[in-house]
């Protein structure tokens, strides 16, 4: 609907001031219910508000170039508004110009000004909340709700012909986005690396679940973890995989206004999030002059020897190639339109004085800045004002989703829990993606080597980019670190919990493999914990442990036939594969490779005869479960971790050649380990009972290796 011109109003100054304040009143009632000026012309909408033009218009070289653009103003008539002596006389000489041309030209700098009326308005002044407020307030004129009731014609992707400021800022703002756009790239091309060996996959951003609802208390994460211990494996495994929600998104993120604190713990997406939301603006049209500025702290160290502004944005991140200075005073004065990524901040107190004066908007105050940091140091970032928002890694659908993008839909990992649930943290999603061979069939490697590159590739990417040939002797330097975590995790997996309390352990590469844990003790006392991003990594640095510690496994062994202790089974399969002949070389950088030889010339003989004696001595009639936990499937599993012709042999021999696997439940994994184990007799065929087996066609596929060696079998 259209509405009738208020005839003299707030905009025509020669009435009474009586007029102009009910004018003005009424001009913002009729605005509010949605209705435009439109029986003026453009010239007279104009004049009626040169006063307050010429004491308010900013940015005067900006409406000179979209006047010269528009070719309303030649460059003739440009030079000599640019040589009067003051803005005051630069808007009046625009002023004239335009009104001289005619209607049209009036409706050109209309329409300029209407775009770039962020840059050459000013700020907009905030409605009248109460009326004795409106004697002082309504003498500054508000150009905004002026310009605002202006009707302009229909006009499509107007917006793009017109500069939002000058042209140097324009070039900056384009250099940004193809810098902004070249992180991204090198981001998803660093994961991309770690899977040539599989395919070409076109990796992108996978949607994290973001949460930004308030941390949870100490007293229920307490309870929480107390209701976790008490859970079976499988429902425990399942509880680290956090809920599909659908809260909040890059877009989202790009599109507030407010700053943000990304927080998350090592791996879970944080830096996946930022690059993310670095291409959405790098990708998003340039209606706006806008900018954004990305800095990884953990990699640039020339961040802490900054000195100013100008400095942390031009010598450290990006210079303009023109009109620096002119850059420089457009990001000071339009401190809004710039966002400032901050990723991997650890320790704010010793971050250079010109960050802390970013992110405590002493510096561009009104700037939007982006922190990411881990939940150990969000305290140092409690500003008022920031959006909190919990990264909390990959949901069940976007891990299925994930692995199918990178290994293909005909992928195994779906089948073990184990793998399933660390997959939620998308730093072992890539490692367990990545540690999938290309033209082994559909045989993975052991799942212990997959948990060996997470090790490595943590403390790799935690350790200020140590390169990879440097990283054996970077892990023989934190070995006493990383056996000390070992040991920590060792008895807190003998008293079936997640919490290191005792631990005291300070190095940043350590503690990647860890999270801080609340836990209240009273209402007046909370001590904080940690425990490790997932319950197997904690197994497997348990494994470490006991590795090093050989006189501790037998007792392990007798635990694990027991009903009390059989959750400790769980580290023999890691023990196998550690000890084996070709031992990786993470071990050798943590112990002397003669103490793995002598521990491996009785281990795996005395696995086998102590498990194969507990279920010798199992009343078949009982129904008591106490060790079956550790039966012959699991023997096998243990065993295609050791890869050790050997070992299988041994374990072949003790049962005379028979593996009687009847009624088990085979996943593709277990299919994989007996069809290696059976593989190994070269010179004698294994009998295989399958009768009433529960197996999917991936595990039949498996098992078809391994039929020539077998002499007979039950399906």
């Amino acid at each position: 609907m259209q509405r009738e011109t208020l005839s003299s109003g707030c905009i025509n100054i020669s009435v009474p001031y009586r007029s102009v304040k009910l004018g003005f009143c009424a001009e913002h009632a009729l605005c509010a219910e949605g209705m435009a000026c439109t029986s003026q012309s453009a010239s007279d909408y104009v004049m009626t508000a040169r006063v307050h033009l010429v004491r308010e218009l900013t940015n005067l070289p900006v409406l000179l170039e979209n006047l010269y653009q528009q070719r309303v103003l030649s460059d003739e008539e440009v030079s000599k508004i640019e040589a009067q002596k003051d803005d005051y006389d630069r808007t009046r000489a625009i002023l004239d110009s335009v009104t001289k041309k005619g209607e049209e030209a009036c409706y050109q700098l209309l329409r300029i000004i209407d775009i770039t009326r962020k840059r050459t308005l000013g700020r907009p002044t905030p409605l009248l909340k109460h009326k004795n407020e409106a004697s002082s307030d309504i003498k500054k004129f508000d150009l905004h709700h002026w310009i605002s009731c202006f009707s302009f014609k229909e006009e499509s992707q107007v917006d793009t012909n017109y500069l939002q400021g000058p042209r140097p800022c324009h070039r900056y703002q384009t250099k940004l986005k193809s810098k902004a756009q070249k992180t991204s790239r090198e981001f998803w091309m660093a994961s991309k690396n770690l899977l040539k060996d599989y395919k070409n996959p076109q990796l992108s951003y996978t949607p994290l679940v973001l949460d930004t609802q308030c941390s949870i208390s100490p007293s229920k994460v307490k309870k929480f973890k107390n209701k976790k211990s008490k859970l079976s494996r499988p429902k425990k495994l399942r509880t680290y995989i956090p809920e599909n929600k659908t809260e909040i998104s890059p877009t989202d993120l790009l599109k507030t206004d407010k700053s943000i604190l990304l927080v998350g713990k090592p791996g879970i997406g944080k830096t996946a999030l930022a690059c993310e939301i670095l291409r959405l603006w790098a990708e998003r049209d340039h209606k706006e002059l806008d900018y954004m500025f990305y800095f990884d702290v953990r990699e640039k160290a020339s961040i802490q020897t900054t000195t100013s502004l100008e400095d942390l944005l031009f010598s450290v991140y990006r210079e303009p190639d023109e009109g620096k200075e002119e850059v420089l005073q457009d990001i000071k004065r339009n401190s809004e339109n710039v966002t400032i990524i901050f990723d991997g901040i650890t320790d704010f107190s010793s971050c250079a004085e010109t960050v802390q004066k970013l992110v405590e908007k002493d510096l561009l105050p009104d700037a939007k800045t982006i922190i990411a940091c881990r939940p150990d140091d969000e305290e140092d970032f409690s500003f008022e004002g920031y959006l909190r928002v919990e990264v909390k890694g990959f949901s069940e659908q976007m891990i299925m989703k994930y692995l199918s993008t990178t290994l293909g839909e005909d992928h195994k990992v779906s089948s073990n829990l184990e793998l399933l649930s660390l997959c939620h943290v998308p730093m072992y999603a890539l490692m367990v993606a990545a540690s999938f061979s290309k033209e082994d069939s559909l045989q993975p490697r052991t799942i212990t080597e997959i948990y060996i590159n997470i090790v490595r590739f943590c403390l790799q990417k935690n350790s200020k980019k140590i390169k990879t040939k440097n990283l054996n002797l970077f892990i023989e330097t934190l070995s006493g670190e990383i056996l000390y975590l070992a040991k920590i995790a060792f008895y807190a997996t003998q008293r079936k919990t997640v919490n290191l309390e005792e631990l005291s352990c300070g190095d940043s590469c350590v503690l990647s493999f860890l999270k801080p844990l609340d836990i209240k003790l009273d209402c007046t006392e909370t001590i904080t914990a940690r425990a490790f991003l997932h319950y197997t990594v904690q197994e497997f640095f348990a494994a470490l442990w006991l590795l090093k510690n050989p006189d501790q496994i037998r007792d392990v062994f007798q635990q694990c036939l027991t009903e009390e202790k059989k959750y400790m089974k769980h580290l023999i399969p890691f023990m196998c594969r550690l000890l084996s002949e070709r031992s990786p070389r993470l071990m050798s950088c943590l112990i002397p490779e003669e103490e793995l030889k002598k521990t491996s010339e009785w281990f795996f003989k005395e696995m086998i005869t102590y498990f194969l004696s507990g279920l010798s001595t199992q009343d078949p009639t009982t129904t008591d479960d106490r060790g079956l936990d550790v039966d012959i499937l699991f023997l096998c599993q243990c065993l295609y971790e050791s890869q050790s012709p050997k070992a299988c042999i041994y374990f072949l021999d003790k049962l005379d050649y028979h593996l009687d696997l009847s009624g088990e439940n085979l996943d593709p994994y277990s299919c994989c380990a007996v069809a290696y184990v059976v593989t190994q007799s070269k010179k004698r065929k294994t009998s295989l009972n399958l009768e009433d087996v529960a197996v999917s066609e991936q595990g039949m596929r498996c098992l078809f290796k391994c039929l020539e060696n077998v002499k007979w079998y039950d399906v």
